[in-house]
């Protein structure tokens, strides 16, 4: 049979997603022994110190429970675990990242494998339940531990265009630390959201016309574009002579057919009632071969 609990137990295992960790069982008075003897009636072992009151594969939710409860009353979650306990729509999570103080030491018994334990320098103050870092402090780890420049664009502006933190919130961050893997790259995401950029098509945009020296385009310009249609375009420069050009970023979804023919309106009704040329170019090429594009764009925003 499962152990007996009360009231109280049955309370925070209800808030803690179905997990108890050994030592706030023991506290509530149920020993390790009555936990190892519920695990052949029903309840598991999900790591050395963490039970659930039930059979099968947990959520990724679970496990971010399960993360903290295992490594101890002062960790958090950390990175993209943080982010998505916060709300955060983004790719799936392959292990839980979690920050534990340098004086403390990870737990006795093997460490799960969708487990990874950071231990900063410095002090992290965390909030919610479970526990986590603040969305800046998450922000800036998510990018520096990300495999990639494109993975860690991604993360910041997705996690920014979906509200979870500002620009200002991360870059607080970044400066209040030393030392931070990919802060050039952070730095760079940073000041293409300042000026505008929603996407990591439109913040890869932004980079490459620094680099090339052209005048910062305005981002997500609303312009009129056909009778009573009200359009927000990537990106517009005006010349020095006058003339308006605007830039559309696609990314993937525009090759649906319905899509492209909603492009098709929009470019014609932009055109004819800005007079503006209008460039495309997909999210790939701006990321990854910008230079054929670019040969086409700065001579025009250039033109005097």
């Amino acid at each position: 049979m499962p152990p007996r609990i009360s009231a109280e137990a049955r309370e925070l295992l209800r808030r803690q997603r179905g997990l108890i960790a050994a030592r706030q069982a023991l506290a509530l008075g149920i020993a390790r022994p009555a936990l190892r003897r519920a695990c052949d009636t029903g309840w598991m072992q999900v790591t050395p110190h963490v039970f659930a009151d039930r059979e099968g594969d947990l959520t990724i939710a679970q496990l971010r429970v399960a993360a903290v409860l295992d490594c101890g009353p002062a960790s958090l979650l950390a990175g993209r675990s943080a982010l998505a306990e916060a709300g955060w729509r983004g790719q799936d999570e392959d292990v839980v990242e979690v920050i534990a103080p340098r004086g403390s030491r990870h737990r006795a018994g093997p460490r799960p494998r969708w487990l990874r334990v950071h231990r900063p320098e410095d002090e992290v103050r965390g909030w919610g339940s479970p526990a986590r870092a603040p969305m800046g402090r998450a922000a800036v780890d998510a990018a520096a531990w990300a495999r990639t420049a494109r993975e860690a664009m991604f993360l910041l502006t997705s996690a920014v265009q979906q509200r979870l933190v500002t620009p200002e919130q991360i870059r607080r961050d970044l400066e209040g630390r030393s030392r931070v893997r990919n802060a050039p790259v952070i730095r760079g995401v940073l000041d293409s959201l300042v000026e505008g950029a929603t996407t990591i098509g439109e913040a890869a945009f932004l980079r490459e016309c620094r680099r090339r020296g052209l005048p910062m385009p305005r981002m997500q310009a609303a312009r009129r574009g056909g009778p009573g249609r009200r359009r927000v375009v990537d990106a517009e420069f005006r010349t020095p002579d006058g003339r308006l050009v605007i830039v559309e970023i696609d990314g993937v979804g525009h090759l649906e057919v319905a899509t492209w023919q909603d492009d098709l309106m929009r470019h014609n009704d932009l055109v004819a009632d800005t007079g503006a040329i209008l460039l495309r170019v997909s999210n790939w090429q701006v990321e990854h071969d910008p230079g054929p594009f670019f040969d086409v764009l700065v001579p025009l925003v250039l033109a005097a």
